[in-house]
């Protein structure tokens, strides 16, 4: 009798585990809660799918600020510049420009597009480089829309390793999801 009670304790474990699926890879709706962040800069006010809050800083130049967020799957960042320092073309064009002088880069591959997203004019840069990680070369995809709005031209970008299939999932959900 209490050799059916442990077997039965055992079979009902083990059909709780299986059901709630322990020991499995989490589906990216099963990680992830999305919603819209609030993006603000000047006369500017974004609001942009994301799996995730993102902070508020200053960056590291102490040229204006930026948005940003991260996990081990994707790394996720905004930025806002005033228009009058170019347009979303000049400014897809810059960001391209400084991976091809960053030193630890290589194997850079970059497609632009123009695109729209919420009825705004935007460029779409898409790019996949290697770079060290953590002490080991790692290879990167990066998705990035330059936009319009209010006088301020945003650089959302979203980079993941080019192997991680959450990241790409979760990319390929939220990106150009903007209000």
């Amino acid at each position: 009798m209490k050799r059916m009670k442990v077997l039965a304790v055992a079979a009902f474990t083990a059909a709780s585990m299986l059901l709630s699926g322990c020991g499995s890879n989490p589906t990216m709706m099963e990680e992830y809660s999305f919603g819209y962040v609030q993006l603000k800069a000047g006369n500017s006010e974004v609001y942009m799918m994301s799996p995730f809050d993102l902070g508020h800083m200053n960056r590291q130049n102490g040229e204006g600020m930026m948005y940003a967020n991260n996990d081990k799957h994707l790394y996720v960042i905004a930025v806002p510049e005033p228009a009058s320092e170019g347009t979303p073309q000049q400014k897809a064009e810059k960001a391209i420009e400084m991976l091809k002088q960053t030193s630890d880069v290589s194997n850079l591959q970059t497609k632009v597009t123009s695109t729209t997203v919420s009825g705004r004019e935007a460029v779409e840069v898409d790019s996949t480089y290697d770079e060290p990680l953590n002490g080991q070369r790692s290879n990167l995809t990066v998705r990035g829309l330059f936009f319009e709005d209010n006088g301020q031209v945003w650089y959302v970008m979203y980079m993941y390793r080019s192997s991680d299939a959450m990241g790409k999932d979760v990319t390929d959900h939220v990106f150009g999801q903007l209000k």
